[in-house]
């Protein structure tokens, strides 16, 4: 694929800016309570004592050559990743010492780092068990002050910068507190609205793509217009790295070759190959349109690496029906199957009642919701198939203030306040 190159024309708007309109605007939140992190269910690493045993075959052949001519260490007990490890780093430290000219170094080095890195794919998996916290504060304020210019050509020139500062906690996303307490200043955007000929808005590496918010690394331009009834969005990546990839990079499995003569004399010992990650292609630009249909909206994307997405939402006898169906760079590919939603919504008064269904067999497949909103009282609830239940709700106090709570399948579980200013 060729890297898409854009030249820029400066835009020198000294003359009329004397009469331009100009303002500035800020807005912010405030929250503060009580919160705890909830259970996390332990994954076992996916080393067992059976692959220690393979590996450390692996580790004598690997280094069987070397050994006659320099001491290779090896703890003939070895039972443990950890010991294993230390084992390879010290036949590393000797295989690539200054004098080690044998035969079979660079073999021996390359069968010894691909150890390596099976039991580092093995550790990858892992997860830490770890029980409910204790309840701590939290407290964080967010604040964002945008400056605009409207020129005497009619063109909008704005730009926006916020504040944090604080503790946050974070409920919907299951993100839990903030690493730290952060006092950041950082620059949102600058956007130039040109009116019929549209919007430009510049926010290196934070613009999301369009068939995917995560695919590959963020997009920095993001162009949008309104052609009659139908929207138009197109985001580029510019200022990453040259773009290299033809396509994602499919997963290769470990693959276990049986060993030279020389080991399988003394045993039949297998050398084992690391296998390689799924990696997503480098995704440099993405489009997006928009339109009205038969009292709904329907949308396609898609991307440079095959990426696509599609979809359209309408109301029948008060039900709210939509249909989204994406194949993301990544799965497009690796061959892997679309991931198709429906969902349902219906209003009762105050109540609304949700559902969806995807089509990938994942546990999941599909999810239930509830929510009340009356008197300045909300509450809503959720549930799946993999019962990642979730309750919350909030009772306004004026002037933008609510108090606000929640708890979720996890015992993740917060009370506290928040407002707007």
């Amino acid at each position: 694929m060729k890297r898409i190159l854009l030249t820029t024309t400066s835009l020198v708007l000294a003359g009329g800016m004397a009469t331009a309109d100009t303002s500035l605007t800020w807005s912010g939140t405030a929250t503060a309570g009580v919160a705890r992190t909830g259970k996390v269910t332990g994954v076992a690493s996916q080393i067992t004592t059976t692959m220690i045993g393979d590996l450390t075959k692996d580790f004598d052949a690997a280094v069987d050559n070397m050994s006659a001519h320099m001491a290779i260490v090896h703890n003939a007990t070895t039972d443990t990743a950890a010991e294993l490890r230390a084992d390879i780093a010290s036949a590393l430290a000797t295989v690539k010492s200054p004098v080690a000219t044998q035969t079979g170094q660079a073999s021996a080095i390359a069968a010894l780092e691909a150890i390596t890195a099976i039991l580092d794919a093995g550790d990858s998996t892992a997860v830490t068990a770890a029980a409910t916290s204790e309840f701590e504060t939290y407290s964080e304020v967010n604040a964002t002050v945008t400056g605009s210019v409207t020129t005497d050509s009619g063109m909008t020139l704005s730009a926006a910068v916020s504040v944090d500062a604080g503790k946050g906690y974070d409920f919907a996303d299951d993100d839990g507190f903030d690493a730290a307490a952060a006092r950041s200043i950082t620059l949102d955007s600058v956007s130039l609205d040109t009116g019929s000929m549209g919007k430009f808005t510049i926010d290196e590496n934070a613009v999301t793509h369009l068939v995917d918010a995560d695919d590959d690394a963020s997009a920095d331009v993001l162009y949008t217009n309104t052609f009659g009834s139908i929207s138009f969005s197109a985001a580029a990546d510019l200022s990453g790295a040259k773009d290299v990839d033809d396509n994602a990079v499919k997963a290769v499995a470990a693959v276990v070759t049986e060993s030279d003569a020389t080991t399988a004399s003394a045993g039949g010992t297998a050398i084992t190959t690391a296998g390689v990650a799924a990696v997503a292609a480098d995704v440099q630009w993405s489009a997006k349109i928009s339109m009205p249909v038969s009292g709904g909206t329907a949308y396609l994307a898609m991307d440079e690496e095959g990426g696509n997405a599609f979809g359209a939402s309408t109301s029948l006898s008060g039900v709210g029906i939509s249909f989204d169906s994406k194949l993301e760079a990544l799965e497009e590919g690796l061959s892997m199957d679309r991931s198709n939603t429906v969902g349902l919504t219906y209003v009762m008064g105050a109540a609304t009642l949700g559902a969806t269904w995807n089509s990938i067999e994942d546990g999941d497949q599909w999810g239930i919701s509830a929510a009340y909103a009356a008197d300045g009282m909300t509450i809503s609830a959720s549930t799946d198939e993999g019962s990642d239940w979730s309750v919350s709700g909030s009772m306004a106090l004026g002037s933008g203030a609510s108090v606000v709570g929640g708890v979720n399948y996890t015992e993740d579980a917060y009370v506290g306040v928040s407002f707007a200013f």
